[in-house]
Order: structure tokens, then C-alpha cells, then sequence
């Protein structure tokens, strides 16, 4: 039979509850009615059998009291009635409670009614080609689960013995358990079989999903560290319903009582998601977590407290996007990988919104400028600057959903080959990043060959902050010279937190003593101004992070012909030690020039160099070269150099000169005069070229 049921809209659910005249149905013992056609057949119980009573008129909807062989036993006006169920629809009566869920009288009945439910569009966090979602499902059924992060592989003899808390070995990484945790490996399942119609990969989900869910009760998540992470619980959700979307049309489905168990889970990860003290406010999780409670409030209209849930991730939402995002379309958690991260999870969930016609809350266009901005955030190599939680992989043209569509980026993510060459060199990205380019195209010099500058600043929340604010990333000659440490990655390990201080960036603290990251200090850090002056691009930043008063301003000032100068102006309210540091690209080496100069050159295998020259010096001040450490990649701990200068006072001052080079040139003079408005630096090189800087105070 057609169905003559389409899906209720919450909105319309809740008026037909809040409107039904209340009868003497709403005694009957299920929770459902029987919906029936014109001209559909009612019967009746005489002398033990089936007679017919009458024909319906019109469309009619009865309350079940319970199946009953090949009919439902209903209620009409008082009257128990008998519907054939080859003629009926079953359509919720009332919403489903989580004890309407659980209630024995209802178990058949929500079975049937979700067998005719549509499925619907997936959002697929991870999406996978046909040929990995076959072999990651293959080694699955094998007992060999495929985990994305090290160590990669999970041996599962038995899912039906297998013993979550006991037989998930312990790693350095906790990208390991997370991933396990929110069922990657059901996505895996559910994408084969969408590929291959094989009913074995959703066996072996059924199985997967009842052995999690025994093993994770759910009024015991917070207990369960990664059972129930807060990121970890909403991507659960998107693999179970769209396991669930598929596996309730197969022939699979016939057990009542694991249609109980999903819509159970289901519902209980509704409650989790909505409770305030489970949400991540202010952070990409949160925004996860949003998604999800959207998802399970759009997909079940019929729960009672769907409605609710979907106002509530709405709002939370709008607040999330607010504060996460800024009128620039800058991702605002200090980190351009999370910035294309969350583009990437916000343009497919709209597309996924979309296409199941669900309703989101008023979208931002701060959302629809993110691609825009990452042009200016790749490095000519096609890198993204190792900023915050950045690793240093290289980017291809499927760094966001439909690249093509954004000619810019295009041509920076392809390295030149595809687009439209941007029509900037200067750029401010909100208050979190500066930027500064040599050019974009300039043949017969290569795209990968040209000198950025960038900056980052901005504390917007703890979310992926390291103490790196006003530090410098510097590229050019198709190599990183200056450049930050990494992220290292997720793990207890000791470097994860090396990482985050500020020894480990490009910038200038107190001697002794990190950045000040307290709440009272979220607002103190921010890129004041970029500008293009034609022969010159600046870029200034100002933070209080320093703490205890100080202020830094750092200015930096590129002549776009291989020279940058730095300058730190600290000023703090009692003398002090501050130090700046340089963290040096890997394979840079110590050539010429010496520490008590202050005027040091590190050369590579290429005989690329960078020299830093310190102009404004007193006899408190100091250089030395320190070891250091880099982590482009996740887990990846190379030695490298540093360049350390200390100076004492309460109006400290740094002006650093730096030059890049390929061609045995280098700065054999500089001189620094002081004006009103700015500082005049004049340096020559050795081929006898001399420049000038002008650097404003």
C-alpha cells in the first residue's frame, strides 16, 4: 500500500497534540493509530469472529490497542474495532516519550512505522571513496578495525565478546580512542554497503552498535571519558542515523527490539547534547554538538522533546557562529587548519540541511566569506601557516568543498596553475592574522619562490590557543625561515605541551614567565593594521598578554625586496627582562656573523640564507643562539635553531633587521636613525645596493 503518511513537521506534530479532543481513545494501550483510506473496510468481533461493521467515508485515524495476527485491534468512539494491517498506516497518536519508546504495547508498532519512514541524505563526517569504505569494512569483518589516527589498526576478534573498556589499548594519542569512540568504523560499514548492497556490512554494524551501547549505558556518560567525549557523542550520531537510514529498509530489519535500542540511543544522545553542563560553549565542539541535536531533533519530529531541542541548538548555534566567526569571515579559534575545519563542517551541514528540506537557524554570511579568506592564509609551498593547533601538510584543490567556485583560492591552493591571480598583496584578517606578499605571479620567478610575511594575534577563548600572540611566520625562496613550532598533536605527551608555551613561538615575553591566557585578558590581543605603501607593506599588532600591565606593539615593516624589519616596543610599568625569539626553519644552519655582534646568518643545504641583525642595542642587551624544535607534522620532534636576544628595561626596544638571500648576498652595513614619527633604516649589502625603511613608531 502507497503510504498516506508523509513525515510530520514538528510545528504540526505539536498542534495536532495540543488540538486533539481528548476521547475515550486516549485510554486505549498504545500510543499510535491505525490511519485507513476512504472506503477502507472496519470489522468487528462477533461470536469469535471477524464480521464487517462498516465502510470509512474519509480519511480516518484510529487508536491501536495492539496488533492483533493480520489486524490492529483499535478503538472507535468506545467501540473496539479490527483494521486489516495490509490497509492501515501507523502514525504516532502521541509523541514518543523515552518510556513510550520503551513501552511494550508500542515496540511493534514503532518498528512498523519506522519500516515506512523515508530515509534521508546523509551528512558524512567522514567521507570515504568506494574502494576505502570496502577495504576498511573487509578488515573490519576480519577483526582488523582501520582507525584513521596511529596507531591505525584495532584488533576485534569477537565485537560480540569484545570488552570496550579493557581490550582498547592505551596510546599516546587520543585521536585513537575518539575516533574509535564515535563508531568510525560504522560509517566505514554503512558506506560499503551503500556502495555495495552487501546486507553483511549492516550485520555486522547491528552487532558493532549492540555491543557499544551495552557496554556505555547512558546515564553513566559521565563517567566514560571517551564513551561520551563532547565531540566524540555528536559525530556518533551522524554514523547511527545514517546507519539506521539505511538498515531500516532491508531485510534486516526485523527485530522490534533493535528498533527500540537505536531510538533509544538516539533519544538519550539528545538529552546528553542539550544538557548545559555537557556543552562546549565557545568552541568548535559545541558547534558539533549543535549539528547533532539538530539532526536528531529534524530526523524524529516524533519525539516529545524535539521541538525543544531544535530551539535550543538553534539559539546555541547563533551564538556559536557570533562568536566563533567574525564579520570578516575569519574562524576565530587561533588556528587557520581550524578555520578550513569548521568551513568544511559548516558548508556541508547547510548542504545537508538543504537537501532533507530541515530547517537551520538564520545563517550568517560571515560563513559565506570564509573561502575568501583562505586565500591569504596559504604559504606560496600550499601550506597553511603552523599557527596554533596547524599542522604543516601540503593542501590540494579539495581543501574545501567546491573549491572551483572560489577563483582565488583556487589559484592559491593550485599553486598558480588554476584560477584567478588575487588582487591583493596586503591583507588584514579580522583581528587574528596580518598578511604580506611579495607577489602572486611574476615570471619567469616561480609561485612557490615568493617571500610572505605573516602575523597572528587575537584571544578569543582557550579553544586551540597557544601563547603565540604577535608571532611571525616567514617564507620565502621556497623554504621557511622563520616559522612556529607546531602542534605537535594530541597526546600526554610532554612536547604536546612544550608546544603550547610561549618559548615556543616567534614572538616576545618575559623572561621567565609565559602569557598572561586568563578570562580577564580575552579582548587584550589583536592586528591593529595592514597597509600597502606601495615600495613597503606594514603591518602592526598590539597585545597586553605580557602581562602585569605591559604593553607589546609589534610592527613589521617587508620592502618587498627580500628585507623585513621587526620592531617591539614593550612597555611595561617597572623594568623587567624580556625576550624575543626566532625560531628558525629546519636545516638552517649557523654560517657567519656572531652572537656578540648581534648579527648572526644561518645557511642550508642551498645555500639559502636568513641574517638577523639587532639595530637598537644597549649594554643590557644580549643574543645567543638556543636549540629549538619544529613539528610540522603530527608526532614529528626535529631539531633546529633559534635566535634569542634578551634586553632589560621598562621601554624596551627591539629593531631587527632580517634579510633572506640565495645569491651570497648580505647586509655589510646598517644604520638606524630616529625621527619623530618613525625610524629610518638604511642598510647596504654587499653587491653594493643600499635601502632604506622607514619604520613608524
Amino acid at each position: 500500500m502507497k503510504p498516506l503518511y508523509t513525515r510530520l513537521s514538528i510545528g504540526m506534530l505539536s498542534g495536532m497534540l495540543l488540538f486533539a479532543p481528548v476521547t475515550a481513545e486516549a485510554t486505549a494501550n498504545s500510543d499510535f493509530n491505525a490511519r485507513v483510506a476512504p472506503s477502507t473496510t472496519l470489522l468487528e468481533m462477533k461470536d469469535k469472529k471477524l464480521v464487517p461493521l462498516q465502510k470509512t467515508n474519509a480519511t480516518k485515524e484510529y487508536r491501536i490497542v495492539r496488533p492483533s495476527g493480520w489486524y490492529y485491534l483499535a478503538m472507535s468512539g468506545g467501540k473496539r474495532i479490527y483494521v486489516k494491517k495490509s490497509q492501515a498506516e501507523v502514525v504516532p497518536a502521541r509523541s514518543l516519550t523515552k518510556s513510550r519508546i520503551q513501552s511494550a504495547t508500542n515496540r511493534p508498532l514503532i518498528h512498523t512505522y519506522m519500516k515506512e519512514t523515508d530515509a534521508h541524505i546523509p551528512y558524512e563526517y567522514d567521507r570515504l571513496t568506494t574502494e576505502e569504505a570496502k577495504m576498511y569494512a573487509d578488515q573490519a569483518l576480519a577483526g582488523n578495525w582501520y582507525i584513521p589516527a596511529e596507531p591505525k589498526q584495532l584488533s576485534v576478534p569477537n565485537i560480540d565478546t569484545f570488552n570496550w573498556h579493557k581490550d582498547v589499548p592505551a596510546v599516546d594519542n587520543n585521536s585513537f580512542p575518539f575516533q574509535i569512540h564515535y563508531m568510525t568504523v560504522l560509517n566505514q560499514l554503512t558506506q560499503a554497503y551503500n556502495d555495495s548492497g552487501n546486507l553483511a556490512y549492516l550485520q555486522y554494524g547491528e552487532r558493532l552498535v549492540k555491543s557499544w551501547t551495552k557496554a556505555h549505558p547512558a546515564y553513566n556518560y559521565k563517567r566514560l571519558k571517551w564513551g561520551y567525549n563532547d565531540q566524540g557523542t555528536a559525530l556518533r550520531v551522524f554514523h547511527l542515523l545514517n546507519f539506521w537510514d539505511v538498515y531500516k529498509q532491508t531485510s534486516l530489519n526485523k527485530d522490534s527490539a533493535f528498533t527500540e535500542l537505536i531510538l533509544k540511543t538516539l533519544y538519550e544522545h539528545g538529552e546528553i547534547l542539550a544538557s548545559a553542563d555537557f556543552y562546549k560553549k565557545e568552541h568548535n565542539h559545541g558547534i558539533f554538538q549543535d549539528m547533532a541535536l539538530t539532526a536528531i531533533a529534524q530526523t524524529f519530529p516524533e519525539f516529545d522533546k524535539s521541538k525543544t531541542w531544535q530551539s535550543l541548538a538553534s539559539s546555541r548555534l547563533q551564538a556559536q557562529l557570533a562568536f566563533s566567526i567574525s564579520p570578516e569571515g575569519v574562524h576565530l579559534e587561533h588556528s587557520p587548519y581550524y578555520h578550513v575545519y569548521v568551513y568544511h563542517t559548516l558548508s556541508r551541514f547547510i548542504e545537508w540541511a538543504d537537501a532533507n528540506a530541515f530547517v537551520l537557524p538564520s545563517r550568517s554570511g560571515y560563513i559565506e566569506k570564509m573561502p575568501d579568506q583562505l586565500t591569504y592564509m596559504l604559504k606560496p609551498n600550499r601550506t597553511l601557516p603552523i599557527f596554533g593547533d596547524t599542522t604543516g601538510y601540503l593542501k590540494a584543490m579539495n581543501i574545501i568543498p567546491n573549491t572551483e567556485n572560489y577563483p582565488e583560492l583556487s589559484y592559491a591552493v593550485s599553486g598558480g596553475t588554476e584560477g584567478t591571480v588575487p588582487q591583493l598583496l596586503t591583507k588584514q584578517l579580522g583581528d587574528q592574522y596580518s598578511f604580506m606578499r611579495e607577489y602572486w605571479s611574476r615570471p619567469p620567478e616561480s609561485f612557490s619562490g615568493a617571500t610572505q610575511v605573516m602575523m597572528t594575534a587575537g584571544y578569543h577563548s582557550t579553544a586551540h590557543k597557544h601563547a603565540d600572540d604577535l608571532s611571525i611566520d616567514l617564507y620565502g625562496l621556497a623554504r621557511d625561515f622563520i616559522v612556529e613550532t607546531g602542534r605537535f598533536g594530541y597526546s600526554k605527551d610532554p612536547r604536546r605541551q612544550e608546544v603550547l608555551k610561549v618559548e615556543a613561538h616567534n614572538t616576545v615575553h618575559r623572561y621567565g614567565e609565559g602569557l598572561d591566557l586568563s578570562e580577564s585578558m580575552v579582548g587584550k590581543s589583536r592586528i591593529v593594521s595592514v597597509e600597502d605603501k606601495g615600495d613597503t607593506s606594514i603591518a602592526i599588532g598590539e597585545s597586553a598578554l605580557i602581562g602585569k600591565g605591559t604593553t607589546h606593539r609589534r610592527t613589521l615593516v617587508y620592502d618587498k625586496a627580500k628585507t623585513l624589519v621587526v620592531y617591539d616596543k614593550i612597555t611595561s610599568e617597572s623594568p623587567d627582562m624580556f625576550v624575543q625569539r626566532f625560531h628558525l626553519g629546519d636545516g638552517l644552519k649557523p654560517y657567519a656573523g656572531s652572537t656578540d655582534a648581534q648579527n648572526v646568518t644561518f645557511r642550508d643545504d642551498k645555500r639559502r640564507t636568513i641574517q638577523l641583525m639587532q639595530l637598537e642595542t644597549d649594554e643590557e642587551s644580549y643574543m645567543s643562539i638556543q636549540p629549538s624544535h619544529l613539528s610540522v607534522r603530527n608526532f614529528e620532534w626535529k631539531p633546529r635553531e633559534q635566535v634569542v636576544s634578551i634586553e632589560y628595561g621598562d621601554d624596551v626596544r627591539y629593531l631587527t633587521l632580517i634579510r633572506i638571500d640565495r645569491t651570497s648576498t648580505s647586509i655589510v652595513d646598517a644604520s638606524l636613525a630616529e625621527q619623530p614619527e618613525q625610524y629610518v633604516v638604511t642598510y647596504t649589502l654587499s653587491n653594493g645596493t643600499t635601502n632604506t625603511i622607514n619604520v613608524p613608531k
